[in-house]
């Protein structure tokens, strides 16, 4: 057990729609359910989700931690790129004068580079988790020679923080993402869910929830759509700012399909329902971005294998990390007719489509928050002394 406090870091919005606002959120809990005494320091910026301020129960958070926000300028459209550089340094700033005034005994825990140039500041003890290769090259070796480990996303990504930046293995663990189980009790049947969302009962249901960006396969699986009639219904469930849903609606216009539901952006305690909607679920990645090829370990690859829905996935180098012909159907990336014929795969055979949504769903067993959390403070606690 980790006996000194942890200081968990991230210069966001909470509430956030994104990602890694889940990601965050039920890391804290998990480890807080693991025993340890973990608070959360973020920016205080102004919550544009249009959601419930009570961040735990918009994340669905049952085991509560404190949450301290911390002042960052953060007064430019997000647009500009010095804005960006405004609010990081004024955010380390005060994440720098809050750990100068804390008398706790603490580690810090980040996904966030900028805060590791804390070890040149401070003795604490400072873990990065990485979701992707370091930005910035200044002082990059120095920096994670320094900082007490790493917990890398996924195998790829860990073995090339090693390589690229001479980091000793041992200072480095692997710890994917995760889901959290409870959250699929009481999960609805099909048709149930189909007529709680207005969805139609007679077609089949290709369902893509997450972000709409171009590295993550949406193009791709429009392409995809344009290959099928009517009787297919290809659902892709996000959407919010900065990211590619604009140029999504021009495409489906340009090409004049007609078997395409956006949702747009929808909480992310009501993507269940969606997923228990689906007939088949779909993480069509990109191999020609380095994120999705090397880095990702998406949230949604664990929620799907928990539904117990059939899925079809790009044999990417981090997907093939949890996915196999033994629970998914692999697909050449960035390939629509590839993930077409992936696609008609699971339809025209039920049992081996079955088979694979079950085997998925017994194994992401193995891939909860609390499994991730018991991982993460052995690590802690092994080098944080």
């Amino acid at each position: 057990m980790v006996k000194k406090k942890i200081i968990y870091i991230s210069n966001i919005r909470l509430p956030t729609e994104k990602a890694h606002g889940i990601q965050i959120m039920k890391t804290c809990e998990a480890i807080k359910k693991g025993g340890a005494d973990i608070e959360l320091w973020v920016a205080n910026k102004r919550n544009e989700t249009g959601q419930n301020n009570d961040v735990f129960d918009f994340y669905n958070i049952s085991h509560k931690f404190k949450i301290k926000k911390l002042p960052v300028l953060s007064f430019l459209p997000t647009t500009w790129k010095l804005s960006f550089y405004i609010e990081s340094f004024s955010f380390f700033l005060s994440v720098f004068f809050a750990v100068l005034r804390s008398r706790d005994d603490f580690i810090v825990y980040t996904r966030d580079e900028i805060i590791l140039f804390l070890c040149f500041l401070t003795k604490r003890r400072i873990f990065w988790e990485s979701h992707m290769m370091l930005r910035s090259s200044f002082l990059s070796e120095s920096r994670l020679r320094r900082i007490a480990g790493i917990i890398a996303i996924s195998d790829s990504l860990k073995n090339l923080i090693t390589q690229k930046y001479n980091v000793d293995r041992r200072k480095i663990m692997m710890a994917h993402d995760a889901v959290d189980l409870k959250e699929f009790n009481g999960f609805l049947l099909k048709e149930e869910a189909r007529e709680t969302l207005g969805l139609p009962k007679d077609k089949n249901i290709v369902m893509y929830t997450g972000s709409i960006f171009k590295q993550k396969g949406v193009f791709v699986l429009l392409e995809t759509a344009a290959l099928f009639d009517e009787k297919w219904l290809f659902v892709i469930v996000g959407g919010g700012p900065g990211d590619e849903s604009e140029k999504l609606k021009q495409f489906i216009s340009k090409q004049g399909l007609r078997n395409i539901f956006l949702s747009g952006y929808i909480p992310h305690k009501e993507i269940i329902k969606y997923l228990a909607a689906a007939d088949i679920l779909v993480i069509p990645n990109s191999n020609l971005d380095e994120r999705t090829k090397l880095f990702t370990s998406p949230l949604k690859l664990f929620e799907y294998m928990a539904s117990g829905r059939p899925i079809v996935a790009s044999a990417t180098l981090t997907i093939l990390e949890v996915l196999n012909d033994s629970n998914a159907v692999l697909v050449e990336p960035d390939n629509p007719v590839a993930l077409g014929e992936g696609l008609l795969k699971i339809v025209n055979d039920k049992k081996t489509a079955d088979f694979l949504a079950q085997n998925a769903k017994k194994e992401v067993e193995n891939y909860t928050w609390e499994k991730r959390a018991i991982k993460i403070l052995g690590f802690l606690e092994e080098h944080g002394r």
